[in-house]
């Protein structure tokens, strides 16, 4: 099952080393050492905590990526990615037989998602050319995605110009309803049990195409802006085929349009205070899209350098949109015309986040490593998300599972 933990535009921790250092000795002997010559391992596991009452989800992200320079212009990747999805979520959105059985009645979900990515960056001394490259794999959901970025840098680098095209064709596992010739004919799909391989389910395409624009200035040796625009296009099924809505007799699964245009513009801004030796960050993010969603994020942020390894960054982030045109928090007593949801993501909203990042990076010896290393990184982080789903009910009941949490650990080096 899918899962989308923040509106937007998302192995062991103990034994994830030593499959970094294995798979980076490797990469050492595929890219034997020249004048600039690097291989690169990172490894990283993300946990996402979201709880309250019956409803739960719980998101392990494990993560390994590996790179090495091939000579001077080209460094080549590789990696893979979990996401092992595990807890419980309403099934039919405003049931209206009591405030407490729409929760109560949760269904539980547990999934596994593998996504391996490989690409080749090609760059000369002003320029760099990204080719990018994933598959992702899990019981009810497939897709294949290509990158291609580009950036350049003038005026004796101080203005950087970033041009990337993404495109993915995703296949989303769907119950197939023949005789249901109507939207609201429609039931929900009860498990991903058959997905693509049985003639109980059906196969729906989901193309998403996106286009982004960066523009990153440096003003003053103390004072840089980051200037972003991003275009994306969706075409295909967007709803989730589990998620039912009461529609006064009978529920049938939400009903999304089609065709998705989202635009957004984002402004950053970084400002270098020497005597503290740290930098204040701000960022702020304008988006609108064809479904009618408005939104606006605030962030303000602050890092602090303590002495030559240990850098601090605390941040505060706002966000808050308006709801998609056809939402209804009762779609019997305020119908929508053709589409439903039961998406609460698509209702207006708002949320905090309050988080921190803790970074180490060790100084190297006389000789110039760390050890057998020549880099290492340690980096934790850790955010608190709170929401307010106003407009969004379950029955009668409100949203009970309204924060969570979400904490990061990641082992870099260099070889």
């Amino acid at each position: 099952m899918r899962v989308q933990l923040v509106s937007t535009w998302h192995v062991p921790l103990s034994r994830r080393p030593l499959i970094a250092g294995g798979c980076a000795l490797a990469l050492c002997v595929v890219f034997p050492a020249t004048a600039r010559s690097d291989a690169r391992a990172s490894a990283t596991t993300t946990v996402f905590r979201e709880a309250g009452g019956p409803l739960d989800m719980t998101v392990i992200t494990p993560s390994v990526n590996l790179s090495g320079d091939a000579g001077q212009a080209v460094t080549i990747r590789a990696g893979w990615e979990a996401d092992i999805v595990s807890g419980a979520s309403v099934r039919v959105v405003d049931n209206p037989s009591s405030e407490v059985d729409a929760i109560t009645s949760a269904t539980k979900l547990d999934d596994l998602r593998n996504t391996a990515t490989g690409g080749v960056t090609l760059r000369s001394d002003l320029a760099s050319l990204d080719l990018d490259y994933s598959y992702g794999h899990e019981s009810d959901y497939r897709s294949h995605s290509f990158r291609i970025g580009g950036r350049a840098e003038l005026f004796e680098r101080n203005t950087g110009l970033d041009l990337a095209y993404a495109r993915g064709f995703d296949r989303v596992c769907n119950l197939a309803q023949p005789r249901a010739q109507e939207a609201v004919d429609r039931q929900a799909m009860p498990t991903s049990s058959g997905c693509f391989d049985s003639d109980e389910r059906e196969s729906l395409d989901l193309s998403i195409q996106t286009f982004q624009g960066g523009w990153t200035q440096a003003w003053a040796p103390v004072f840089t802006t980051q200037t972003t625009v991003t275009v994306q296009l969706l075409d295909g099924y967007q709803g989730n085929p589990y998620r039912a809505v009461w529609l006064g007799r009978s529920a049938a699964q939400e009903n999304h349009p089609n065709n998705r245009a989202r635009y957004a513009a984002g402004l950053g801004t970084r400002l270098w205070i020497k005597p503290l030796a740290g930098a204040l960050q701000t960022f702020g993010r304008l988006y609108r899209d064809t479904w009618d969603i408005q939104s606006l994020t605030a962030e303000l942020a602050y890092e602090q350098r303590l002495g030559g390894s240990v850098r601090l960054r605390a941040r505060a982030r706002y966000y808050t949109q308006t709801g998609a045109a056809f939402f209804s928090d009762d779609y019997v007593r305020f119908p929508r015309g053709q589409f439903f949801t039961g998406d609460r993501e698509l209702s207006p909203m708002s949320s905090w986040t309050f988080g921190g990042r803790a970074e180490w990076t060790p100084a190297p010896g006389d000789d110039g490593k760390i050890g057998f290393l020549r880099g290492l990184r340690l980096v934790g982080k850790f955010d608190v998300l709170i929401y307010s789903f106003d407009d969004f009910h379950y029955g009668q009941a409100a949203v009970p599972n309204d924060s969570a949490f979400v904490a990061t650990l990641s082992l870099e080096s260099t070889f």
